[in-house]
């Protein structure tokens, strides 16, 4: 069954923290003013999900600036619970900051990347509820919730481009390369077969101050030997929701119907024991 996520993770204010900052809170300083931004864009409540990868991920931001955040991945030899997670994780995010889902006027959805069933359920639901209760709609990349993170103050590409490296499977990668104050909307992931993801650094116009992402952790060797670093600790590679609502504070919201996956590349089908 998959499990809440432990360990050193983001709090509110975008400081390393333990499980209870995870898990989300009262924001302060800057932080409570962003998040106050961010949720008066949406008259309301903003919550973000991300199905994509195969945490489950919920954020929710305050019209006061309290946030919280839940995500519950997989453990090993364990399957991504998204149908059955996805809405209880935005129920709680949204209770801890005293809001509920018929309060929600922003509704923030990572596009993918990633699984074609995860990025169905997070896309579908996300656009469900956005009709349900009447609230605008923002459809952003996954990557770019990994990169605003990375890239924040005391992240490991802090002020600088980044690689986000996600498992693709079929023994590929989704490589996105974004740049400080790249548009989110405008990110073009792309695949590249796992054992060639040194070529494709040696390749790449701006050299990355380090990479992040579940692809990441598993071609570190070929990044590390490509001049990339990979941070040691795991919150890195892992999408969070603040990060992904934070990500797109500029972008205006829309109708649910616009909010389209990121797919990259087809659902072919092909033998099961190529797809790692």
């Amino acid at each position: 069954m998959a499990r809440p996520r432990r360990g050193a993770a983001r709090g509110a204010d975008g400081a390393r923290g333990g499980a209870a900052a995870r898990r989300g809170g009262r924001a302060r300083g800057g932080a409570a003013l962003e998040g106050r931004a961010l949720s008066a864009a949406g008259a309301g409540w903003t919550l973000a999900l991300d199905t994509a990868t195969p945490a489950t991920v919920a954020a929710a931001i305050a019209p006061d600036g309290a946030t919280a955040a839940r995500a519950a991945v997989p453990g090993p030899g364990e399957r991504p619970g998204h149908t059955r997670l996805l809405l209880p994780l935005a129920g709680e995010a949204l209770s801890a900051t005293g809001g509920g889902l018929d309060r929600v006027g922003r509704l923030v959805v990572g596009l993918g990347p990633g699984t074609f069933t995860g990025i169905r359920v997070g896309v579908a639901t996300g656009r469900a509820l956005a009709l349900a209760v009447g609230a605008g709609a923002v459809g952003v990349p996954t990557p770019a919730a990994l990169a605003h993170a990375a890239q924040a103050a005391g992240g490991p590409a802090a002020d600088a481009p980044v690689l986000v490296v996600q498992d693709a499977r079929r023994r590929e990668l989704f490589l996105t390369l974004v740049r400080p104050g790249d548009d989110p909307r405008a990110l073009t992931p792309w695949t590249v077969p796992q054992d060639e993801v040194a070529a494709a650094v040696a390749a790449l116009a701006v050299r990355p101050a380090a990479a992040v992402g579940d692809g990441a952790v598993l071609r570190a060797d070929a990044l590390a030997a490509a001049g990339v670093a990979v941070p040691d600790d795991p919150a890195w590679h892992h999408v969070d929701g603040l990060a992904l609502a934070r990500a797109a504070a500029s972008i205006p919201a829309a109708d649910a119907a616009d909010v389209l996956p990121v797919y990259v590349r087809g659902a072919d089908a092909i033998p099961t024991a190529l797809r790692r």
